[in-house]
């Protein structure tokens, strides 16, 4: 691959030209400018992006901030966020990098701006990380000039799915908590509480059980924990706080014979991919992530453009499948 350089050398035109060329500058002829784009090719000669940012005071980087790659959803995330900016014909690419490294790719200015999308981030430091570059949030809500957030209705998704359990004559509905640490497990909860009290259901929170984590292996850790010394079970319906814990609730209750939904019925949250082959069907509260990751790559270039912004709100809404049908 030729440096800028050695392609002035080859065209026998100074630097400045070859930029000129490159940049489609009036400075110059139509003919040099094919010429020195031909030679270009030629010799896989590539622009370096980010040396024209500097230059410009911008790297055309859009920083994206993960705890790590656990699930189905930070995937589906990325991909939306990608095609939207690909979509755009925009010219910023998108950089990954893990949590750790937050601090390093803003205050070392490689980006333009970053999406947060590690829920356990601390606010004080997104703020400070704010006042370098524009913040958006995912799923998070924080307080601040220049952090603009996105949220989905956590409260709302579970409040929905709790109505509709009552509704089918529920009576005893328990719910599997996730990390504490996540703000969205927080209003998840909020709705399953608000619909308790709505329908005059006594919060009972001995059937309140704590994950403490939103993966599959907890979710049968806790509940066949329960299920084996409980020759009763003490619900007859479990709201999970996301799939992959309904997921391993699932295994659970089925390896000590308990059946869903005839014995209990399970529901989750997220509308993972999984959910609708599994047996039985999960029922869920949907989110399209890839049009999630869509949306803020469009608030992102919004932002960019110096275009007026606010708060996003991603619409859920439930989705019954097997795993709560009336049996």
């Amino acid at each position: 691959m030729a440096t800028i350089k050695e392609l002035a050398k080859y065209c026998n035109v100074s630097i400045s030209t070859v930029s000129y060329a490159l940049n489609d500058s009036d400075e110059i002829s139509v003919e040099t400018k094919e010429r020195i784009k031909k030679a270009a090719k030629e010799l896989n000669y590539v622009p370096n992006a980010y040396a024209r940012g500097l230059k410009r005071k911008r790297t055309y980087n859009i920083g994206v901030v993960i705890s790590g790659f656990e699930g189905p959803i930070h995937h589906n995330v990325l991909a939306g966020i990608a095609s939207e900016l690909i979509a755009q014909n925009s010219k910023y690419n998108m950089l990954v990098t893990l949590s750790d490294e937050k601090m390093f790719l803003v205050k070392e200015k490689s980006v333009d701006l970053a999406i947060i999308m590690d829920s356990k981030a601390n606010n004080d430091i997104i703020i400070e990380l704010s006042k370098i570059v524009p913040i958006i949030t995912f799923d998070h809500y924080i307080t601040g000039d220049n952090i603009y957030n996105t949220t989905i209705d956590n409260m709302q998704g579970i409040y929905l799915e709790t109505i509709n359990l009552i509704s089918k004559g529920c009576k005893r509905i328990a719910y599997l908590l996730g990390s504490k640490h996540s703000c969205h497990n927080k209003k998840r909860f909020e709705g399953y509480v608000k619909a308790l009290e709505e329908n005059n259901i006594k919060f009972d929170d001995s059937i309140v059980f704590d994950a403490d984590a939103f993966t599959e292996l907890r979710g049968f850790e806790v509940i066949n924990d329960i299920a084996f010394k409980n020759q009763m079970l003490p619900f007859d319906s479990l709201i999970c706080a996301n799939d992959e814990l309904a997921i391993g609730a699932i295994k659970a209750l089925k390896a000590n014979g308990i059946k869903v939904p005839e014995d209990v019925k399970v529901t989750g949250f997220d509308n993972i991919e999984i959910g609708s082959y599994m047996s039985p069907t999960l029922s869920t509260v949907s989110v399209d992530w890839k049009e999630y990751g869509a949306t803020m790559a469009r608030l992102a270039l919004d932002i960019l453009n110096h275009k007026e912004c606010g708060a996003v709100s991603v619409p859920v809404q439930i989705i019954e499948r097997e795993s709560s049908k009336i049996s």
